[in-house]
This record gives C-alpha cells, structure tokens and sequence, in this order.
C-alpha cells in the first residue's frame, strides 16, 4: 500500500513551502475592517460590510500547466482571474452561515484528506469537496441549506455538478445510498474522519 507521501499533492497548497509574507493583513477598502489572507484565497468576505475583497496577491499560474486546474478552479484554466471554487463557496456560506471551531477544523481536516484520497480516482474534485463543504455547513449534514443552488451558481459551478453535488449532499442528509463514485469518496471521507478524531 503507498503511503500518504506518495499520492500527488498540489504543491501550491503545500504549506511546507510557504514564507511568513504568504499570510498577511489588508484593510478592506469599504469600510477600513482588517482581513487576514492567505496566498492561496482568492477572496474574503468583509466580515463588517460583507463586501468581496479580492486577494491582490493571489497567484494562479498553476493553471497554465496542472490537469486538474479546470476542477479546481472551475472555469477555463487559461482564465487567470479564476478563483478556486472550493475557497469560493466557503467564502460565500462564511457571509450567511457559522462554523464553530472544531467544526471549521474538521473541515479543513476533510479537505486535506480528499487531497490525498482523490489522487488515485476518477472522482470530479470539486463534487467531491463541494459536497463536503455543504454537508458541513448544514450543520454536519442534520439539515439541506436552502438556496445552495443560487451558491454554486456564484461560485461558478457548472449545472452538471450542482445536479451531482445535490445529489450526493441529500443522499448523506437522508442517509440513503446512491452508487455515484463522488458519493462513495463523500462517505469514505466522513468515515476517515471520524476514525482521525
């Protein structure tokens, strides 16, 4: 079995080569309210005038060269103001919804594990950690959040996987099956994590 080091990582995501200067503060131009950003957000919610703040350091030239640039992003890989969708609809459930810190943790945790868990499948990254994110913000999955479609419609998700990511996230909130593969990596995921904590 190959360990965890071997599965592909994206190295832009890999905070093992981060510096200090990749995490920093901006003063939202609305209002004055300090933002802290991480290289890799391509924007933040003002969390007092709720104002789109776009990140004037983000770099995306992994685009031009990574295979899976259209998942992750979303849009054509050639579009260099694209943002990581994934980033995108937790921002846009950050402005309307509250995670408390355990459950923004176990979140994170989740996506690291679909980093790993997705490299050897045929599974669409974005269903996959979409639905997660969802599932997470309709606290842990006891409720289906209204409006999500409207979300993922802003987020730049294409109609084919908000049809998926639906799917999958009513199939986990009513506890029924479905014989999806991105279905099958949501479980597996969920499963891998309550086993970490």
């Amino acid at each position: 079995m190959k360990s965890d080091n071997a599965r592909p990582r994206c190295p832009g995501q890999d905070m093992r080569f981060w510096k200090p200067e990749d995490i920093f503060t901006l003063k939202c131009p609305h209002c004055g309210n300090e933002m802290e950003f991480w290289k890799d957000e391509p924007f933040l919610i003002c969390k007092k005038c709720s104002n789109e703040i776009k990140n004037p350091r983000i770099d995306l030239g992994c685009a031009k060269w990574c295979k899976f640039a259209d998942q992750c992003l979303g849009r054509a890989s050639k579009d260099e103001s694209a943002s990581p969708v994934i980033e995108k609809v937790k921002a846009l459930l950050s402005s309307q919804f509250k995670l408390d810190d355990k459950a923004q943790k176990d979140l994170e945790k989740a996506c690291k594990l679909a980093d790993n868990v997705l490299g050897g499948t045929k599974c669409d990254p974005c269903v996959v950690k979409t639905s997660l994110v969802i599932i997470f913000f309709s606290a842990s999955g006891k409720k289906y959040i209204d409006g999500v479609s409207e979300i993922l419609g802003k987020a730049g998700i294409n109609p084919e996987q908000q049809e998926k990511i639906s799917a999958i996230v009513k199939a986990v909130v009513a506890g029924t099956e479905s014989d999806s593969e991105e279905y099958k990596a949501v479980k597996k995921l969920q499963e891998d994590l309550r086993r970490s904590n």
